[in-house]
């Protein structure tokens, strides 16, 4: 886009309403209420748009909040932060770029035209949230350490003199008078 022409919304600048037009917007100040444009917007990485917005392109290098409809391309470039839906035939999403919304880039193909999957089809995120994560199985456990018997003390030896108390048994026939 060229930034050169259309109409500028300097920095300091706050607009609030509804801004129309059939030229190129460029925004480097702030924008609240709605975009309604027969051309580009252009969004400045230290600008912010808190609008619904309706433009042929979109770009995006700072902060836009509120739902896109573009009928040729919008880009999010990795400055960009986005919380709102997108509709485009085209979505360019650059790396680093943060968006929180759906993303829309056209119907889905009829049930005949859809290629054929082994895989079940995953739910749509909800609006505000990230797609859940493909199931996965979850790794083994390490088996808990064993907790060890208790050791038992051997037996403490009797004292001597509980050993000399006790009368010693006689064997048989040792002694005198058996015979």
């Amino acid at each position: 886009m060229a930034r050169q022409e259309g109409t500028v919304i300097a920095a300091g600048t706050r607009i609030s309403g509804r801004l129309e037009g059939a030229e190129d917007v460029q925004v480097f100040g702030n924008v609240q209420g709605t975009v309604h444009l027969e051309g580009a917007l252009f969004i400045d990485t230290a600008a912010r748009v808190d609008a619904e917005c309706a433009v042929d392109r979109l770009e995006v290098h700072g902060i836009l909040v509120g739902d896109v409809q573009a009928s040729d391309v919008i880009e999010l470039f990795k400055t960009a932060r986005v919380v709102g839906d997108l509709s485009a035939p085209r979505i360019i999403v650059h790396e680093g770029a943060k968006i929180r919304g759906l993303i829309d880039m056209g119907d889905a193909p009829d049930e005949d035209e859809a290629p054929r999957r082994s895989a079940p089809a995953r739910r749509p995120a909800t609006p505000g949230r990230a797609a859940p994560p493909p199931a996965r199985k979850p790794a083994p456990r390490p088996a808990p350490p064993r907790a060890s018997a208790p050791v038992e003390a051997p037996p403490a030896p009797e004292p001597e003199a509980k050993k000399d108390a006790k009368p010693k048994a006689k064997a048989k026939g040792t002694e005198k008078g058996e015979a």
